[in-house]
């Protein structure tokens, strides 16, 4: 059995997707974004052995010229978000394990230093067989609602501030209206202020170029869901994703202007009514800011005392190559290797 690296247009990345419950994160399209933000060379690595398949969506990126004089030397990431593995069988722990070793025998042929892959809270992948194999990393929780509940019951999973919140801004006029995509501008202005505001990593600070990329490839997927005040203006606004059943938080923001009544509050309360009118599964609010348990997070458990666990996983392909760039990071920076977990160390940043 041997696997391939697939770019995004070969019809078998498509096709595997038919075969398995997927989200966003896996189509050709978000990889394809997540390369012109990331950098690296959208693909995606299949295999299939005896009617069991995998195909697991990466970044190969050349390695940092600061650390390298050879221009060969690559390592893979998942792109932004959570795609992992997708395994047709992964109840079959035997057949993810030879799958998951083709997979590490290609990235070393490939020439793949380390391996950076993120796992999907909500998607079957097996644990235990990638914690034998690597280092598996927990996060932190991230917050879903499941949308096959009745809706009163979803309403009584919410907190009392979101609830008091949430009357406050019907008894005002702030309302909610799907794909008026007339108020796109308006919501990358505001999401571009809201970061600044915050001091977001300037990861976060898309140029234009992304969000008219975002919709060209992700068109059938997308939605914008905003908030308007009683006067007709931009509240708050966000973009949510949809495949199968399953809907994912991407982006939001909020206008300075109205940061006391909060209207993203409304903007989620919408958007699971939405799902649930729409009869979907599951709508994923995600975490903290890199799994953890903020306030950001505590403001998505308003809505939900659901959780799931966020895992990354970890391994190094070349050891001897791996720690002579970590030493070169770290005469470089100064830092003691022993006390970052970043990964892989090389590509933590210069400077905090």
């Amino acid at each position: 059995m041997s696997g391939v690296f697939m770019e995004p247009d070969d019809r078998r990345w498509s096709d595997f997707l038919l075969t398995v419950p997927h989200d966003i994160y896996h189509l050709p399209g978000y990889v394809t974004l997540a390369s012109r933000c990331e950098g690296g060379k959208p693909v995606a690595f299949h295999a299939r052995k005896n009617g069991r398949g995998v195909l697991i969506p990466l970044l190969l990126r050349r390695l940092p010229d600061a650390f390298v004089e050879r221009d060969e030397l690559w390592d893979a990431s998942s792109p932004y978000g959570y795609p992992s593995p997708l395994f047709s069988h992964p109840e079959d722990k035997a057949s993810c394990r030879e799958l998951m070793e083709v997979f590490f025998k290609s990235c070393e042929d490939f020439g793949l230093i380390t391996l950076f892959v993120r796992l999907h809270p909500l998607l079957a992948c097996p644990l235990e067989v990638l914690s034998d194999m690597g280092n598996l990393v927990l996060h932190g929780k991230t917050v879903t609602i499941d949308l096959q509940n009745p809706l009163h019951e979803l309403i009584r999973d919410t907190s009392d501030n979101h609830r008091r919140g949430l009357k406050k801004l019907n008894r005002a006029g702030f309302h909610a209206v799907l794909d008026e995509w007339h108020l796109y501008r308006d919501f990358i202005r505001i999401y571009r202020d809201t970061m600044i505001r915050v001091g977001a990593d300037p990861f976060y600070l898309f140029e234009d170029d992304y969000f008219e990329d975002l919709r060209l490839l992700l068109e059938p997927h997308l939605h914008l869901c905003s908030i308007l005040s009683a006067e007709g203006e931009l509240a708050a606004a966000g973009l949510f994703t949809v495949v199968d059943d399953l809907i994912e938080y991407h982006l939001g923001c909020t206008d300075a202007r109205y940061l006391k009544q909060a209207p993203s509050k409304m903007m989620f309360d919408f958007m699971r009514r939405w799902g649930h009118d729409q009869g979907l599964r599951i709508f994923h609010l995600g975490g903290g800011l890199g799994g953890k348990d903020d306030s950001l997070f505590k403001f998505k458990a308003g809505f939900s005392s659901h959780f799931e666990m966020f895992h990354t996983f970890r391994l190094v392909l070349n050891r001897a190559v791996y720690s002579s760039l970590v030493a070169s990071w770290a005469k470089q920076t100064g830092r003691d290797p022993e006390n970052n977990d970043f990964f892989p160390l090389y590509r933590s940043p210069l400077t905090d």
